[in-house]
């Protein structure tokens, strides 16, 4: 007979392990039964259940499974201050990767523990365990993450012998990038110029100019931060960079200079060639001037970016696009425009969601009777999707987002009208993944005990319990949150 999962979470909390591993061994195959302690241990070490998470994942079988809940459990272990035992995990996770079989398996994983560790601050272990890396491509990217790790801990010195060591120009490029990134941050601009001055890909150098530009405009140096901005290549990035020092124009009260500055951005969006990006631009910019209070200039703006979004040729790109402004328009309090935008959607997907982003939003602005009806717009558009499975996920989507706004009844209706589309679904592993999306749903908005009960009901046993985990996990953050007020 199945296992609840009210029943495995309780033995789980109660520490009663062997009946968790019995109700694991229900599931046929290896891989499943693997992928759900995995799932499980990553649950009870987000929940701060250390010693019970080892034990559970030193019960997996497939080694590449095991090295990677060991990972989770050491990450955790090092943000909750525990270094040794953090690094006792991570020597778990090494053991049980260099069982793995497949090399390239093996390479992979290898790199999620060198990444892993230098997040931790362990760089020695972290480069250690790189070099172990057969894959070339793998073990470039693994230095990628070191180097970037290390310049964000402020030991830029290091970090720049690291991305010398990098065989492939791209991740060496989003390694120096990386680092030009922190030293701005740090206040040494004339650090972080030369080293963006040495990215060899363009896309990267024009990121870490954006970034630096950013970096000084905070610090109040304009005309450096523009003359850096103006210098970068790629004109979404000049674009981004140059709405941003317009920002910090006009909140140090630099108003005509902030409005010429954003004119300028403006005019490096319209350089964009690819209309999808020359959308995101406009709209990008738009946003930002709407939050700088220009309202009437934030309105124009939007037009160009809605120009764009109609040049798109691929029709489900385009509906991207327009979700993608319609919530921006939204955001930045253009309701009136955000819903004619959401209107025009021709993907009901993308249209069901941009319509709950509007209503969100007309929620925050204290229109609650507009919310309503919004988010009822958002429902009947879920439902002409055609795919049940994605119909599914759209109602979901849907009722989560009411649940967020306080519109717990209607929330529930949601969520009722996503099972009885999800139950139909004839494929079972397509009814299972639809269930456990909504039962993830449902926990997130705060409804464990509804999310255990659809959980319950999913066929598959490896993704009833990753529901488990995940239903856990949420359950651990609504009692941080509950013991935040008090």
């Amino acid at each position: 007979m199945r296992r609840e999962l009210s029943e495995i979470i309780a033995m789980v909390e109660a520490g009663q392990l062997d009946l968790v591993f019995q109700a694991a061994q229900e599931i046929e195959y290896a891989w499943g039964r693997s992928l759900a302690l995995k799932e499980i241990a990553e649950a009870m070490a987000k929940a701060g259940q250390f010693d019970l998470a080892l034990q559970v994942a030193q019960r997996i079988e497939y080694a590449s499974d095991r090295s990677e809940a060991f990972t989770e459990v050491a990450i955790a272990m090092a943000k909750a201050g525990q270094t040794e035992e953090a690094n006792q995990a991570f020597q778990f996770a090494l053991q049980a990767a260099q069982k793995i079989e497949d090399a390239w398996d093996r390479s992979w994983t290898l790199r999620e523990i060198a990444e892993a560790t230098a997040k931790a601050g362990q760089f020695d272990l972290a480069l250690q365990t790189a070099q172990k890396i057969e894959d070339a491509e793998f073990r470039s990217w693994a230095l990628c993450d070191i180097a970037k790790a290390m310049a964000e801990a402020g030991q830029f010195d290091h970090a720049f012998q690291t991305a010398q060591k990098i065989e492939d120009a791209k991740d060496r490029s989003q390694a120096l990038s990386g680092i030009a990134k922190a030293m701005a941050e740090a206040g040494q601009f004339d650090r972080a110029l030369q080293i963006a001055q040495k990215i060899e890909d363009t896309w990267e150098r024009s990121y870490a100019l954006e970034e630096i530009a950013a970096a000084m405009a905070k610090a109040g140096h304009f005309d450096l931060a523009l003359q850096v901005a103006q210098k970068i290549e790629s004109a979404w990035y000049r674009s981004s960079a140059l709405a941003g020092v317009a920002t910090a124009m006009e909140k140090a009260g630099q108003m005509e200079r902030s409005n010429q500055v954003f004119q300028t951005a403006l005019q490096a969006a319209q350089e964009i060639e690819d209309p999808l990006h020359r959308s995101y631009a406009f709209a990008g910019v738009a946003a930002v001037m709407a939050k700088a209070g220009q309202m009437e200039e934030a309105n124009q703006v939007f037009q160009p970016a809605l120009q764009a979004a109609q040049e798109i040729e691929d029709a489900w790109s385009r509906s991207l696009a327009l979700e993608r402004i319609a919530v921006a328009m939204a955001e930045a309090g253009q309701l009136d425009l955000a819903l004619q935008t959401a209107q025009k959607i021709e993907d009901a997907l993308h249209r069901s969601y941009a319509f709950a982003g509007v209503a969100a939003a007309m929620e925050k602005a204290g229109q609650m009777e507009r919310s309503n009806q919004v988010f009822q717009t958002a429902l009947q558009a879920a439902q002409e999707i055609e795919d049940p499975l994605h119909r599914s996920y759209a109602l979901a989507e849907v009722a989560a987002a009411m649940a967020k706004a306080g519109q717990t009844e209607r929330a529930n209706q949601a969520f009722q009208l996503a099972l009885q589309v999800a139950q139909k679904i004839e494929d079972a592993e397509d009814r299972s993944w639809a269930l456990r999306e909504i039962a993830v749903a449902m926990a997130k908005a705060g409804q464990l005990d509804r999310a255990v009960k659809v959980a319950e009901t999913i066929d598959f046993p490896s993704v009833r319990l990753r529901a488990l985990a995940d239903i856990m996990v949420a359950k651990q953050k609504a009692g941080k949150g509950e013991a935040g007020k008090e």
